[in-house]
């Protein structure tokens, strides 16, 4: 589940394109925070998902990095979830709740750049990976654009990625409609995604 809607980095106005080499830098290197596009703060909702090798250590280090460049305000706890696609294993999935300065495709670009770090080869739609991080929900704003639209356009179908957003936003609404998404979730098909036991209590360590 991805909401960026196309494999290549998305339009940036002119002096403001950044290229994936800095990123990955920049994803390791808190001292390239000077060459990040910033905006008047963002609250705002990641989700991680991952069914191939370490999945809880890709989690771990993409909230390592993440730290780097925002506050992490909160933490869901863990989902396992039967997959989507071809034939799978299971996807583990969560959300983390940031703080940061960084605009809606500048965070985007480091989302990519930290799942290329943990290894993210993009061969099939819908198909395993060992990490996907998709920009769930932004509070008070909207995106859409070739590259970007947030809210994620399939957030009110999934309950993967809805159950662990209401961990860390409860009070989260749908920006257009004005909807909760607690009313939203109480509606959609949960069957084959199980909490995972004692992962409340935190999971990065």
């Amino acid at each position: 589940m991805t909401n960026a809607t196309s494999n290549h980095s998305p339009p940036f106005k002119p002096n403001t394109d950044i290229a994936y080499g800095s990123f990955r830098w920049l994803a390791t290197r808190s001292r390239c925070y000077r060459a990040q596009v910033l905006v008047p703060g963002l609250d705002c909702v990641l989700g991680l998902g991952s069914n191939l090798g370490d999945r809880v250590g890709h989690f771990r280090e993409a909230v390592r990095q993440l730290r780097l460049h925002s506050e992490i305000a909160a933490i869901s706890a863990l989902y396992e979830s039967a997959p989507l696609g071809p034939p799978q294993p299971t996807y583990l999935n969560a959300a983390v709740r940031l703080k940061t300065r960084l605009s809606p495709f500048t965070l985007l670009q480091l989302q990519l750049s930290i799942e290329r770090a943990c290894g993210r080869e993009r061969r099939e739609r819908w198909g395993p990976r060992t990490l996907d991080l998709d920009l769930l929900f932004i509070v008070r704003r909207k995106v859409r654009s070739p590259g970007l639209v947030v809210p994620h356009p399939e957030l009110t179908r999934r309950a993967f990625a809805l159950l662990p957003l209401l961990d860390v936003m409860p009070d989260a609404a749908d920006p257009t409609t004005g909807r909760s998404y607690a009313d939203i979730a109480l509606s959609v098909d949960r069957t084959e995604v199980r909490e995972q036991p004692g992962t409340r209590a935190g999971w990065l360590e």
